[in-house]
């Protein structure tokens, strides 16, 4: 039984929450209801004040419009899975996680150039099925790539500084001219000539209605033949049908995606692709990154709680 005095908190997903010592005991009363539906939340009869969820549940006007929840956190950076619009006009905060994953999303990055570079995943069933010394298959150096950069937040950025620690050329594009300026290390060109030059194009920009397929069929024919596409960001800034007519009329054409559009469907024609390598939305998801999201979450609460008597 909760203590009428203390503030309640509902964690619907799998999140490791029980052993962190941000929130006291004497202030918070913390319940793990883990695989509850959306609606069987609704039914709950506990005054629930706060709402802590994974991105990949669903929260949209109808849920909304019913819960009693004050504030709602998502243990990840973007939101894009809660309709925003429609919580603010109920007066309902939404929390999320801006710095907890981005050097794993930055990685993770990284990892997808690398394989697709070094052809690691191609030589390890060479190695398993016995084909040691077959090695006629393409490999390359990044040492002076051009690789463009779409989006320089937290993750573009942390991109950036590794590209440059592989002797790689970034250019970067953004549209913030704050972001610029803060990142004078970069040099910044319009969206074509990144698109046109880069060997290697990655994303790292928030999916919303003004990013919707933000790249088209246009920009991905603007890419060299033999380019490297990268998307870790959403699936919904890209058109995912455009990319697989541009990865079967380019051989040369490579891809590598963490992200879908309608995810966990994946498009049945991406799986037949040997030019494009797919992970399942893990990016951002390290057991560092999870402890940083978690983390960061809890404190942003505990600071609402102090600053702001909403309860």
């Amino acid at each position: 039984m909760k203590s009428k005095d203390k503030i309640s908190i509902l964690v619907a997903d799998d999140l490791k929450i029980k052993n962190n010592n941000i929130l006291s005991e004497s202030q918070y009363a913390i319940e793990i209801k883990t695989g509850i539906s959306n609606e069987e939340i609704l039914l709950l009869r506990e005054d629930y004040k706060v709402l802590i969820i994974k991105s990949q549940r669903k929260l949209n006007k109808l849920f909304l419009s019913r819960c009693s929840f004050d504030t709602i956190c998502t243990a990840s950076k973007g939101f894009d899975h809660i309709d925003t619009d429609y919580a603010k006009k109920r007066g309902i905060r939404i929390i999320n996680s801006e710095n907890g994953n981005y050097i794993a999303a930055a990685e993770h990055t990284f990892a997808l150039i690398l394989d697709i570079f070094k052809n690691t995943h191609l030589s390890d069933n060479l190695v398993r099925s016995g084909k040691f010394d077959f090695w006629n298959f393409k490999r390359q150096n990044l040492y002076g790539k051009k690789i463009g950069i779409i989006g320089t937040g937290k993750v573009g950025t942390k991109v950036a500084e590794l590209s440059k620690a592989f002797g790689m050329e970034v250019l970067a594009n953004e549209t913030d001219t704050m972001v610029m300026t803060k990142n004078k290390f970069l040099d910044y060109y319009n969206l074509d000539k990144v698109l046109r030059d880069s060997d290697i194009i990655t994303l790292h920009i928030p999916y919303n209605k003004a990013n919707d397929k933000f790249i088209d069929r246009r920009k991905f024919l603007l890419m060299k033949k033999n380019a490297v596409f990268i998307n870790t960001s959403r699936g919904g800034v890209i058109d995912e049908k455009a990319l697989i007519t541009v990865l079967k009329s380019r051989k040369k054409f490579r891809a590598g995606l963490d992200v879908f559009e309608k995810e966990p469907y994946i498009n049945k024609e991406l799986k037949k692709l040997n030019n494009v390598i797919l992970t399942n939305h893990i990016a951002g998801k390290t057991l560092e990154s999870a402890d940083n999201i978690i983390n960061e979450i809890l404190i942003q609460v505990k600071k609402i709680d102090e600053k702001i008597s909403i309860y």
